[in-house]
């Protein structure tokens, strides 16, 4: 009977290893995530790294609604209509700290670098057309239904990149979740 009674221990102790095997990239990863998020925001270079990202984003906005057909236009940084309706690029719509995340998440996890690298380019490619597709989206809605823009520009939004990243995150680190392949083999 002191058996039986040793094994509960023992399966708490594994399930507990194994829980922070897993989760611990995802610790390492916010942290990591938080210390780069004070850097960027250090007076010293706040300004830079806000020009490099609000200028990708634009950019990148630009292109994507001329891909889709859509008029976009940008005729004063930071500043960009979509059918019309002007809005303006700040820092957080840049998806800046989403894209450091999954980064920090996708190199720290415990699977081959192959499927940690395939992850991280899944990630962001995902990422990045979804923050596009956003500002076309918010432009309509602005024209539109301009009472919503706020609510579903600062809510709705944040929300579903969250969603987005922890589902291919789970999608993608299932099998690690579940105890197999854990020592993230070469």
């Amino acid at each position: 009977m002191r058996k039986a009674k040793q094994n509960p221990s023992l399966n708490r102790k594994e399930a507990y290893s194994g829980f922070i095997i897993s989760f611990k990239p995802l610790l390492i990863a916010v942290l990591l995530w938080l210390i780069t998020i004070f850097i960027f925001n250090l007076p010293t270079i706040k300004n830079e790294v806000a020009l490099f990202f609000i200028g990708f984003t634009l950019n990148s906005a630009l292109v994507f609604g001329n891909l889709l057909l859509i008029s976009v236009e940008s005729t004063n940084y930071p500043l960009i209509t979509v059918e019309g309706y002007t809005m303006k690029v700040v820092m957080e719509c840049t998806a800046y700290n989403f894209y450091i995340f999954i980064i920090y998440l996708s190199l720290l996890s415990p699977v081959s670098w192959k499927k940690r690298i395939l992850t991280m380019l899944i990630f962001i490619s995902i990422l990045f057309m979804s923050n596009n597709l956003r500002f076309i989206l918010m432009g309509f809605i602005g024209l539109h239904y301009e009472h919503l823009f706020h609510y579903i520009h600062n809510y709705l939004w944040d929300y579903l990149f969250g969603f987005i990243i922890f589902m291919i995150w789970v999608w993608r680190f299932k099998d690690n979740l579940e105890g197999e392949d854990l020592k993230g083999e070469e």
